[in-house]
C-alpha cells in the first residue's frame, strides 16, 4: 500500500513537473519575447525568471532518474548562478556567457527530456508533454545559437545586421521556429557557414522529428499491450 502511494505521487510529479515545463517554455517562447520591449529591463528580469523556473521544472521532471538528474542539477545550478551575478555587471560585458549558459544548461536540458521520452517504458502523459516540450526546446536552443553566431560572425545573416539583434530573442526565435517547421519567408537569411549548418539541422529535425516520436509512442503503446495481453 505505501508503495503505491509513493508511486502514485511520483507519477504525479513527473506530470506536473512536465506540464508547468512546457507551460513556462510556452510562456518563455510566445508570450515574453512578443510583449516586452527588447533590451528593457523588465524583459530581461523575465528572461532570468522563466529560465531559471524552466531548468528548476525540468530537474523536478527528471528527479526520478538519479544520473539525469544531477546532471540537468549541475548545468541548471551554473547557469542560474551565473544570471544571479550578472546584475553585478553592465550587461555588454557578459551578454556572450549568458549566452553560453543558456544555450549550456537548455541542451542538456533537451537532452535529458529526449531520453525520456524515447526511452523504455509505457506511453504516459508525461512522456507525450515531455515530447512536446522538446520540440519547444529545439526551437530555444537553436535560436540561442542563432543569436551566439549573430553576436560574433559577422555577416553572419542576410536581412539584419551583425549585432543587431543581440538582445531581441524575438527575432531569433521566430527565425529558429520559422527554420524548424520549414516554412522559410526568407526575410532573414543565413549566409556564413556555421549559420547555414545550423538552419540545415534545425530544418531537418523539424521534419522528422513528428514522424520519429508518433512512431515511438504507437511502438511503446503496442509493446505496452502485448505485454499485458501475454501476461494475462
Amino acid at each position: 500500500m505505501t508503495f503505491g502511494r509513493r508511486h502514485d505521487r511520483t507519477g504525479r510529479l513527473r506530470i506536473g513537473s512536465m506540464a508547468l515545463l512546457l507551460c513556462l517554455l510556452v510562456l518563455d517562447v510566445f508570450v515574453v519575447p512578443f510583449a516586452l520591449a527588447p533590451a528593457s529591463l523588465s524583459v530581461r528580469i523575465a528572461r532570468d525568471v522563466l529560465l531559471s523556473l524552466i531548468l528548476l521544472s525540468g530537474i523536478a521532471a527528471v528527479s526520478d532518474h538519479r544520473r539525469q538528474y544531477m546532471v540537468v542539477a549541475l548545468a541548471a545550478g551554473v547557469a542560474i548562478l551565473i544570471r544571479c551575478t550578472s546584475w553585478l555587471f553592465p550587461l555588454d560585458t557578459i551578454s556572450g556567457l549568458l549566452d553560453v549558459t543558456a544555450l549550456l544548461s537548455l541542451g542538456i536540458l533537451g537532452a535529458v527530456v529526449g531520453i525520456k521520452v524515447f526511452g523504455n517504458g509505457l506511453a504516459t502523459f508525461d512522456r507525450i508533454l515531455g515530447a512536446v516540450a522538446l520540440y519547444i526546446l529545439i526551437g530555444v536552443v537553436w535560436a540561442e545559437a542563432y543569436q551566439l553566431v549573430n553576436s560574433h560572425v559577422p555577416a553572419a545573416y542576410a536581412g539584419i545586421a551583425h549585432g543587431s539583434a543581440q538582445y531581441d530573442r524575438a527575432t531569433w526565435l521566430y527565425f529558429s521556429f520559422v527554420t524548424l517547421t520549414t516554412v522559410g519567408f526568407g526575410d532573414i537569411t543565413p549566409v556564413a557557414h556555421v549559420a547555414k549548418s545550423l538552419a540545415i539541422l534545425e530544418a531537418l529535425l523539424g521534419q522528422l522529428y513528428p514522424a520519429i516520436v508518433l512512431a515511438r509512442l504507437v511502438s511503446l503503446h503496442v509493446a505496452s499491450d502485448d505485454s499485458g495481453t501475454s501476461s494475462s
